[in-house]
């Protein structure tokens, strides 16, 4: 399978992504890993002259249909990390405290390794940053649980990404169905920029037609966004 690919999905946002992910990556040295997914000219150049030092490919356009035409360029079981534009961080649980994570190209292996050990091909982390949630939680669970598409880990199966709002969920879903299981490092947690707005009127109803025997609950919040909590072992 080789070394991993760090694909960047991004939209006309230059600012937002010098800020957070791209900070990220010059960090733990992992530029030379990374690709931009490019859906215009307009990107290719404002993208380009800011960040020489990360490739692009060009894609259709739409954030779901540039992670596909990836995906479906990808080898299969290429590994992939997949990065939004708005992370600024990965952090460790130590003791009651969150530090940060040292060897993030060694982290990113070693899932990768693990993930092949456990013949699965999904893996990604607690979705927010908080020790008093995470500590509570086995370190490592293999059963149905959220992974958030901000930052995820993935051996390539061409699973089409689908269902807008609710893709991640989605996801998640579907490489649970095809391996009988997902990774999640519950004491490492994702610090990125929640987007509202991802959500559009008929996700939730399109999503629960498709997964609801995988949802324990539904939360419904102000502003008419919504939460699931899936079924640990549906």
């Amino acid at each position: 399978m080789g070394d991993y690919i760090i694909i960047l999905p991004v939209y006309n946002d230059v600012a937002t992504f010098k800020r957070y992910t791209y900070k990220f990556l010059t960090e733990h040295k992992l530029q030379s890993k990374a690709v931009f997914l490019i859906q215009s000219d307009k990107d290719a150049r404002d993208y380009g002259e800011a960040f020489p030092d990360i490739k692009q490919e060009r894609t259709p356009k739409g954030g779901l249909q540039a992670q596909n035409f990836m995906n479906k360029k990808l080898p299969h079981n290429k590994k992939i990390v997949s990065i939004d534009d708005d992370v600024s961080s990965l952090k460790k649980l130590s003791g009651d405290k969150l530090v940060d994570v040292a060897d993030m190209n060694g982290l990113f292996n070693s899932i990768f390794d693990n993930l092949k050990k456990n013949k699965l091909s999904l893996a990604g982390f607690y979705p927010t940053p908080s020790a008093d949630y995470m500590k509570e939680r086995e370190a490592i669970t293999k059963d149905l649980r959220f992974i958030v598409g901000a930052l995820r880990l993935y051996l390539n199966k061409k699973i089409p990404i689908s269902l807008g709002g609710k893709s991640d969920y989605a996801f998640t879903i579907e490489n649970y169905r095809r391996d009988g299981g997902v990774l999640r490092y519950n004491h490492y947690g994702i610090r990125y920029q929640y987007k509202a707005g991802l959500e559009k009127a008929g996700d939730l109803e399109k999503f629960l037609k498709q997964y609801g025997d995988y949802v324990s609950k539904v939360n419904r919040q102000k502003g008419g966004l919504t939460s699931i909590i899936l079924k640990k072992n549906p």
